[in-house]
């Protein structure tokens, strides 16, 4: 008798000695080679070359070419967010009031939807999954369905969801084409469950997972664990798999705005292998991975189901991701904890054509980096500044920013900054943000109709001497304010920064602290500015490639009672002069221009620019 332990088949026999629980671990967590070889990034001319040859081999059995990134990986799997709606509150990944919708006639109608699947399925893609928000809240999911198992090359159909109303849909949804479904649980406790979702719907999801049985040979289930809220459970959970032909997948606790994410809530999957290999030691079986999966898979000898570890942020599995995301709004996501998007919705209600939009996938495609930001530079950076989006019903692709009283932005609006930015700018765009959870967009503010300025100086005396106002009685109002500057840059500094090929390291993070640093130090570089603790800052940056300019976008926000004008102005600032600082072995032929404020809101006057022409 033989069995799989890690990447080693053990023979076993009657006098074997237990091993250590580190000892099995270390056995278990052996990545494989394509997880571990780095990624060469090829030239335009290499990649060309070589995509010829891809297509000689295939001899064009996907129809048009497949989306390939510059490091030849191969996109063949398509994420769609249907809708921004949930009607869950899970702790970890929305505010317990929700989220103020966008429009309903900005989210992406169902014939957009299929389009978008037609087009992508003619580039090779063949697996296509639903998410959300909640994907079972919109009316014609199962017609979305139908019409995606229908399209000619989509082989798998799946959906990710919270299972509270999905017995209602599931038999009409296996009819439609429905291949595979995952259902989110946090908990086995009832009452956890309801803490955790804040919802009282354990029973109703409980049933799904049973219903979902009957129908598909094997059910995932999704379980975000966060320390000292349910890691007590683990075993349990691999219990499951006993008897029921059950995929458990344990999902890293990620940072995104508004989750509370603190790096002691995190339990890596290390940790939790260890729990489970204490628990059944040697009984504990490593499956063969595909070079594509994100689970790195297990299970316990006898039992009928596995289970799984989704380890995105201790252990990240870029080198071999073919995976693409369209946000329920209609923006492309190439990476799903980058920040960087591109409007299809627009493009296809302009009358752009098939081609067109390949064009601009593409394009946004060879923009892919080679590690999410986590892992930019070879290392880790700390989880506190890791992904904004939680990998499951986040999926959604939509991170939320937190502005108490003045509301909470959707972050996954398209980055075109539409009424800052012309059309034109769609492509080539790179956006940072503090901690991939904090990107607010000027498209999100609430328009404001108009602004009034004071008749006099606030901060002159009577004599005309210079003081510094008393905000003494003012009230406490949450306060927000946004900047925006540009950098012209020359091409070969435009197409370095594009690059990240900068020797000084990379130049829009760099910025990006910097700003962040420089808005906390307000009061102490302008005289009569009041100290204040900032509640979020942020820097973003769009970068025109084809104009070789760097726009970039600041926010400041505080609850208080003086405004973050200076706070967001400085942070803007401080950006550009450090790009303008790390570029200038290159050229010293770049120019910053237009900083202003476009934005102020919370205090007693508002201020508010509905377009450049305004100034």
């Amino acid at each position: 008798m033989s069995r799989l332990l890690g990447k080693n088949l053990i023979q076993l026999s009657t006098s074997r000695t237990k091993s250590t629980t580190e000892e099995i671990v270390k056995n278990l967590t052996v990545p494989l080679i394509e997880h571990a070889q780095p990624l060469k990034m090829l030239t335009a001319e290499e990649k060309r070359k070589t995509v010829q040859l891809k297509l000689q081999e295939i001899e064009h059995q996907k129809g048009q070419p497949p989306f390939y990134d510059m490091f030849m990986r191969e996109h063949s799997y398509l994420r769609i967010s249907l809708t921004e709606k949930c009607n869950f509150r899970c702790l970890y990944c929305m505010p317990a009031e929700g989220v103020p919708l966008k429009p309903k006639d900005k989210m992406l109608k169902n014939e957009e939807v299929l389009r978008l699947v037609k087009l992508f399925a003619d580039h090779g893609i063949d697996k296509v999954r639903l998410t959300g928000g909640e994907p079972t809240i919109r009316k014609d999911i199962v017609q979305i369905v139908e019409g995606i198992a229908s399209t000619p090359g989509v082989k798998d159909v799946g959906i990710t969801t919270n299972g509270l109303v999905l017995p209602r849909f599931l038999p009409d949804l296996k009819n439609a084409g429905l291949t595979k479904v995952n259902i989110s649980i946090d908990s086995l406790d009832r009452q956890k469950f309801a803490k955790m979702t804040r919802r009282d719907g354990f029973d109703k999801v409980w049933k799904s997972i049973e219903l979902a049985q009957d129908y598909f040979p094997k059910v995932k289930l999704n379980v975000v664990v966060i320390r000292n809220q349910n890691e007590n459970e683990i075993v349990d959970f691999v219990n499951l798999t006993a008897n029921r032909n059950l995929d458990i997948r344990f999902i890293e606790f990620m940072p995104f705005g508004g989750n509370e994410f603190k790096n002691d809530n995190f339990y890596g999957y290390r940790e939790i292998l260890s729990l489970i290999v204490e628990k059944f030691g040697d009984d504990v079986i490593r499956l063969s991975d595909s070079p594509n999966d994100t689970t790195k898979a297990y299970k316990i000898e006898g039992f009928q189901g596995q289970f799984g570890f989704i380890s995105s942020m201790s252990d990240h599995f870029c080198n071999t991701c073919n995976r693409l995301r369209i946000t329920a709004d209609g923006n492309l996501k190439v990476c799903l904890h980058g920040n960087s998007e591109v409007s299809l919705r627009d493009k296809i209600r302009d009358g752009s054509s098939d081609e067109q939009l390949s064009e601009i996938i593409q394009k946004a495609v060879n923009n892919k980096k080679a590690r999410h930001a986590v892992f930019r530079n070879g290392r880790s950076q700390k989880s506190s500044q890791s992904s904004y989006d939680s990998y499951r019903r986040l999926t959604s692709e939509s991170p939320l920013v937190t502005f108490p009283k003045l509301g909470h932005f959707s972050t996954s609006s398209s980055l075109m900054f539409s009424h800052f930015f012309p059309k034109s700018h769609l492509s080539n765009i790179r956006q940072y943000s503090t901690n991939h959870s904090g990107k607010f967009l000027i498209s999100d503010v609430p328009q404001l109709d108009s602004y009034s300025i004071p008749s006099v100086l606030t901060h002159v005396d009577s004599n005309g001497r210079a003081t510094q106002v008393d905000v003494s009685a003012k009230a406490n109002t949450i306060r927000t304010a946004i900047a925006k500057g540009t950098i012209m840059l020359t091409p070969e500094i435009s197409r370095q920064v594009s690059e990240n090929t900068i020797k000084k390291g990379d130049v829009l993070t760099v910025a990006k602290i910097a700003s962040i640093m420089s808005a906390k130090k307000v009061a102490n570089l302008i005289p009569l500015c009041h100290p204040i603790r900032l509640d979020f800052v942020d820097t973003v940056f769009e970068h025109d490639l084809e104009n070789h300019q760097l726009h970039c976008i600041s926010t400041a926000k505080c609850g208080g009672n003086t405004g973050v004008e200076m706070e967001a102005l400085t942070a803007c600032t401080i950006a550009l002069l450090t790009i303008y600082d790390m570029c200038k072995a290159i050229s010293q032929k770049m120019v910053i221009s237009n900083i202003h404020l476009v934005h102020k809101s919370g205090g007693k006057t508002t201020y508010h620019i509905d377009n450049e022409n305004q100034i």
